[in-house]
């Protein structure tokens, strides 16, 4: 979670996501386009039933274009304007995987009667969201939408491009390579997403764009300006790139390490107008004393906005914190700079720190507030409401004049519980402009249309006749008198009858739709049943399939089928569809209750048209009773085996398992494990068959999705007998009983070790190194895997199989070892050992080794012998050290090996040691060194105590490819010993490639 660098207060960055483009805290639901209309209240369907999102009030502030002028943000009358906010979700995420929309929870996070009185919201872009979607439906479909949405409610919308990522090309190649990853090259995402969205929303002035939300590497850890200014170089192009798009859209711009260097941004500005700079806090980075110079000192020279803050009473090690230990002491230091505004993370019940929560697991309904007096959410609601009227713009717009009434107002269709209504637009002629039209029924306001002049009004009761009114509103919160008419829905078809009485919670079968015929109960665009099978007379294309007997194929485009349910308890309900698709391309499902549109669903192609697989699409709300339900061929391409709906609230608990599977069998064995398989089961309750359990010796060993019936147990004894049982599990929990299968691993079957390396030699040798070489060895069993390297009987390292050579490092001057080769087998087999004595050459100054050995008055900051480790970032000193950005080590954090810290760089990498304490009685700094090439001192920059250069310039002593001492002497440098926080920093973004080792650094 945080960088181990962190224990450095000059490493205060918090990571509080995996680095990556993805999402933070993403749940992990399956990927799917699905999109939940029941309880919009935007443009397309209008609820007239007790939706969370409809008859809202809106936040209502002025939105006027914003500037900035010196530290503060401004309103074009001079006002200073303090942005105070939330974020929820990515609104793409809202679109594939949550039951709620965007549109709702953005109409509930603006909502006054509600108490929520933010004045901007932040919109996190994901590149997941991108990906999946789109760019150019991602920016017409949700984004456009979104933006839109917020300038109806009066709020100001932060475009966020959610990156969390490296932020150069060549720090995003080592992420890659070190991550097995394949982050796109971060130019290309970077100008692809800014050409297109910067020009789209340039003239919606109340839109501010935030260029980047958390780049991470290089982070340079030590080297704050270092760091700050390889992100001015790599941003400064996208930051013109914006500018250029939108001349007069303040850009929000954040910093290295997850947006955490904000201290460097005044002495270190982009070039720009309207720039604003952002700050990440999490209680990782603890109390503000703590934090107050890395964030609320620039906001003393630049316009800061805090744009992600939270806490979890419960949260991880990033953002655990409660209100009274963390969030008030928070509220008082971001309060206490006039110019400083914030927005809070997540309005959203599964991104955390979350405001709400939900059943299981989160990305649920309903949500529940947290407001308990230690947490956030509840917090952050009372926080924004006490601070509604201050530091808001001033309004631009002089206007008190109201559009004109909407005309032509008139019912284009009905359903059992709908109606879709058109009217003709309106032009306002004042100056505000028209904003959007608000739609009511029955006298009660219902919902807004931003875009468009129709609407579906849905949540209606069958044969009901109800009075629909719509009046336009502008951009000054002007609103016209209503236009009415009257709206009747229809009755249920009395020429339509369940073939099937069908029960919810239930699964229904594709082919077990009612009786009617064409038109009424179903409608095909073919006259006869093209699948043949002979089930019941029908012009539906029903055809035989494996596990439930029939489906329903050769589906069409606007083909629908309808199913007579009864409801037994209204309420939400989890509907699940059993689906194939053997097409390149998905196609589109449509769920309907009484011809109301609830859900649609994304049918991927699951790899041929017999290979179902089941798709979760999600909760949709159900009265109680009878209803017809319709399952609509939006795009076609797929095969219909059957729709579930499970859970409801109160009544039709399941508590009735599936069956045990059947004929369990061992397939195959090794000596190390078992492959098995069994016959499906089946499940009656209602809840549907989730998974299969699968025990080695009565101990769960994995879970098997449904759809696969058969594993692989790992990890077994060689001729050791085990019993394998397997269970099947339902939706609801309920546990089938074991099957069982004994099953017997065979016998290991390689003990023979490799043969003996042959012709070991010497290579050569030097004062501190021998190198030698040998002919490969043979194994008729597992292979060669590697071979050991031994010195005086004691192994020194291993090799890889394929290589025959290997270098003995740090040794002594004139002195004989005896060098050791074996080989080992896959299976840990090792043959005897080839070996051959070599002598070390004699020093450059003719002494032995000895004379390599510190001055017996020197201050060893590190000498790298393992004592302390260099992976607990301690020195000699027991101060904190530690690199990054390298070519070689974890996390490229290079790699202690033979006494030498060993530096693998290619024109990146930091690296910090800390001394932190006068060093006044010493005058030189020491770095016993070796390069690949020789000549590195030109190559990395040298920084200690106010003096920073390449070390060339720094020393006269030169770096060479055998070890030696390279002088620094502090007065000539320009070195300040006295300071109590000293620090030696190397900085390798200087155009250079080779590798460094460093054997010690001292102070004579």
């Amino acid at each position: 979670m945080t960088d181990e660098a962190t224990e450095s207060i000059e490493a205060s960055a918090t990571d509080h996501t995996d680095e990556t483009a993805g999402n933070r805290k993403d749940p992990g639901l399956t990927s799917s386009r699905r999109t939940f209309l029941g309880a919009m209240a935007s443009a397309g369907t209008i609820g007239a039933g007790l939706s969370a999102a409809t008859g809202t009030a809106a936040a209502g502030v002025p939105t006027p274009r914003l500037h900035t002028e010196g530290r503060w943000i401004r309103d074009p009358a001079g006002n200073d304007v303090t942005l105070r906010g939330m974020a929820p979700a990515d609104p793409g995420f809202y679109r594939q995987y949550h039951p709620k929309s965007f549109e709702e929870v953005l109409e509930w996070a603006t909502d006054t009667d509600r108490g929520w009185h933010p004045n901007i919201v932040r919109l996190p872009c994901t590149q997941d969201s991108i990906d999946a979607l789109g760019l150019e439906t991602y920016v017409t479909e949700v984004l456009r939408p979104a933006v839109d949405l917020l300038a109806a409610r009066d709020v100001y919308a932060l475009v966020d491009f959610h990156l969390i990522r490296p932020y150069t090309q060549d720090a995003t190649e080592t992420y890659n390579e070190e991550n097995d990853d394949d982050l796109a090259p971060i130019d290309d995402v970077m100008t692809t997403f800014w050409d297109r969205v910067a020009p789209e929303f340039a003239e919606d002035e109340h839109v501010i764009y935030e260029l980047f939300n958390e780049p991470t590497q290089p982070a340079m850890y030590g080297d704050d300006a270092g760091a700050f200014q390889a992100w001015r170089d790599a941003a400064q192009p996208w930051v013109d790139l914006v500018r250029e798009h939108a001349p007069e859209t303040p850009i929000i711009i954040g910093s290295p390490r997850w947006t955490s260097v904000t201290h460097m941004a005044p002495e270190y500005p982009f070039d720009g107008e309207n720039l604003i700079y952002a700050a990440h806090i999490y209680p990782d980075n603890g109390p503000p004393a703590d934090f107050d110079q890395w964030y609320g000192e620039p906001a003393t020279e630049v316009p800061v906005v805090v744009t992600e803050f939270g806490w979890e009473p419960t949260g991880g090690s990033v953002d655990q914190g409660t209100t009274s230990g963390w969030g008030e002491p928070f509220r008082e230091w971001v309060e206490g700079y006039e110019n400083m505004g914030w927005i809070s993370w997540c309005f959203d019940d599964s991104w955390e720190p979350a405001f709400f929560e939900s059943p299981d697991a989160g990305a649920n309904e309903p949500w529940t507030l947290k407001d308990d007096a230690d947490q956030m959410g509840g917090y952050i609601k009372t926080w924004l409401e006490a601070t509604k009227d201050q530091g808001i713009p001033e309004s631009a717009i002089d206007d008190d004049v109201a559009p004109p009434v909407p005309s032509g107002l008139e019912v284009t269709r009905s359903t059992e519980i709908s109606v879709e209504i058109a009217w003709n637009a309106v032009t306002d002629e004042g100056e505000a402009g028209l904003s959007h039209y608000n739609v009511y029924v029955d006298g009660e306001r219902r919902g807004q249309v931003i875009d468009g002049t129709a609407t579906t009004v849905d949540g209606l009761e069958p044969a009901s006749t109800y009075e629909v009114g719509v009046s336009a509103v502008d951009s000054a919160g002007n609103e016209s008198n209503q236009t009415t008419t009257v709206a009747e829905t229809i009755a249920t078809d009395a020429g339509q009858s369940a073939f099937v009485e069908h029960e919810l919670p239930g699964r229904i079968q594709a082919e077990d739709f009612d009786e009617g015929g064409q038109g009424i109960a179903y409608y095909d665009t073919g006259s006869t049943n093209e699948a043949g099978a002979d089930y019941r007379e029908t012009g539906v294309d029903i055809g035989t399939a494996v596990e439930s007997g029939y489906n329903v194929g050769y589906t069409e485009t606007g083909e629908w089928l309808e199913y007579t349910v009864t409801v037994e308890s209204g309420g939400s309900y989890e509907a699940t569809v059993r689906v194939a698709n053997g097409a390149d391309s998905g196609g589109d499902l449509r769920i309907e209750v009484d011809r109301a549109e609830v859900a649609t669903q994304n049918v991927w192609p699951t790899g041929g048209w017999e290979n179902f697989e089941e798709i979760r699409v999600g909760e949709v709300d159900i009265p109680e009773g009878e209803h017809v339900i319709r399952i609509v061929v939006e795009t076609s391409g797929w095969n219909f085996d059957w729709i579930e709906f499970t859970g409801g609230d109160g009544g039709g608990e399941d508590v009735t398992p599936p069956t045990a599977p059947s004929n369990l069998s061992v397939t195959t064995t090794t000596p190390s494990s078992a492959e098995i398989a069994w016959d499906a089961a089946t499940d009656e309750g209602g809840s549907g068959l989730d998974h299969y359990a699968v025990y080695v010796d009565g101990s769960l060993d994995q879970q098997v999705p449904t759809g696969t019936t058969s594993a692989t147990i790992a990890d077994l004894a060689a001729e050791t007998s085990y019993e394998i049982g397997v269970s099947a599990v339902d939706g609801a929990g309920n546990e089938s009983e074991s099957v069982t299968v004994d099953v017997t691993t065979d016998a290991g079957d390689d003990t023979t070790p490799p043969t003996v390396p042959g012709d070991l030699s010497v290579d050569g040798t030097t004062a501190t190194s021998i190198d030698v070489a040998w002919s490969g060895a043979s194994d008729a069993g597992t292979g060669v895997d590697a071979y050991a390297v031994y010195v005086d009987g004691s192994r020194d390292q291993a090799v890889k199989a394929g290589t025959t050579t290997a270098t003995i490092d740090s040794l002594s001057a004139v002195t004989t070892y005896e060098v050791g080769v074996s080989a080992i087998d896959g299976a840990g087999n090792e043959s005897a050992t080839a070996t051959v004595e070599a002598t070390t050459d004699q020093s450059d100054d003719g002494e032995d080794d000895e004379d390599d050995e510190s001055p017996a008055d020197a201050l060893v900051v590190n000498d790298y012998d393992g004592d302390p480790s260099w992976s607990s970032n301690r020195n000699d000193l027991g101060k904190w050290c530690g690199a990054g950005s390298f070519q070689n080590g974890t996390a490229g954090g290079g790699a202690v090996e033979d006494g030498a810290l060993v530096l693998e760089y290619d024109n990146a990498g930091w690296f910090v040691e800390q001394v932190q304490q006068d060093v006044s009685d010493y005058s030189t700094v020491v770095l016993r060194v070796s390069g690949a090439n020789g000549g590195e001192e030109s190559e990395f920059l040298f920084d200690m105590g106010g003096a920073r250069d390449l070390l060339a310039n720094l020393t006269d002593d030169s770096i060479t490819t055998s070890v030696t001492d390279v002088a620094i002497d502090m007065e000539s440098a320009g070195i300040d010993p006295s300071g109590g926080g000293l620090s030696i920093r190397l900085n390798f973004w200087q155009g250079g490639a080779s590798t460094l080792e460093i054997e010690e650094i001292r102070l004579e």
